[in-house]
């Protein structure tokens, strides 16, 4: 290979950060999303999924289900979303048909569920907490979680990992007077939803960094 190939091949990749960083405005630094031209380098904690029928619910703790119910479905489809862009071969079932399940049937378990929707796994995502305001003036998402992935064959689980206390600003809060509670609402759950779905597919190791420090 020419010695001007690796020269070139850093301009290239200067250029689409670069590029990157006008189209996305104030997403950040440049270093922030440096990321996006780097190549997985964090294999998947879990990388069962490949090729299964998979089922995801989130299941909020009492406290959170009278008060914050619909924060527990819309993670479960951002996840059930993630896992099926990023993991091959893999059929993800339509949360319409999990939710329908759910709500036409008393909760019994993992297994009863993923009988019902022919489903190989289910990624279970029990939320323990799951907040957005620091006080009064600031907005800054914190969640908790425990998510498993039960084996419908085998009757049981084969992955456990805790997730605690993530937050989003990982430092200070945004101010309630930038930006409206279901438009931070939203974000979080994209964040939260992409810290949990990585445990299921190869990402890039400064990924954490850059989320926790974006600035949309």
């Amino acid at each position: 290979m020419p010695s001007s190939a690796c020269p070139r091949r850093r301009i290239l990749s200067a250029f689409a950060v670069s590029t990157l960083a006008t189209a996305l405005g104030g997403c950040s630094t440049l270093g922030t999303i440096a990321y996006l031209v780097q190549p997985n380098d964090v294999p998947a904690e879990f990388g069962g999924l490949r090729g299964k029928h998979v089922a995801v619910v989130c299941r909020p703790i009492v406290e959170l289900e009278f008060s914050d119910a619909g924060s527990s479905r819309e993670l479960a489809g951002i996840v059930g979303a993630l896992v099926r862009q990023n993991v091959r071969k893999v059929k993800v079932i339509s949360q319409q048909e999990v939710a329908r399940w759910i709500d036409e049937n008393d909760w019994v378990d993992y297994g009863t569920l993923g009988k019902a929707v022919d489903a190989d796994m289910v990624v279970g995502i029990d939320l323990e907490q799951f907040r957005i305001h620091e006080g009064t003036t600031l907005y800054r998402g914190r969640g908790s979680a425990i998510v498993r992935v039960f084996d419908v064959d085998e009757q049981t689980v084969v992955f456990e990992r805790r997730i605690e206390d993530f937050a989003y600003p990982g430092t200070g809060g945004v101010p309630t007077t930038d930006r409206s509670e279901s438009q931070f609402r939203a974000m979080f759950l994209q964040i939260f939803g992409r810290r949990i779905a990585r445990l299921f597919h190869p990402s890039e190791s400064r990924m954490s960094f850059a989320e926790e420090n974006l600035d949309f």
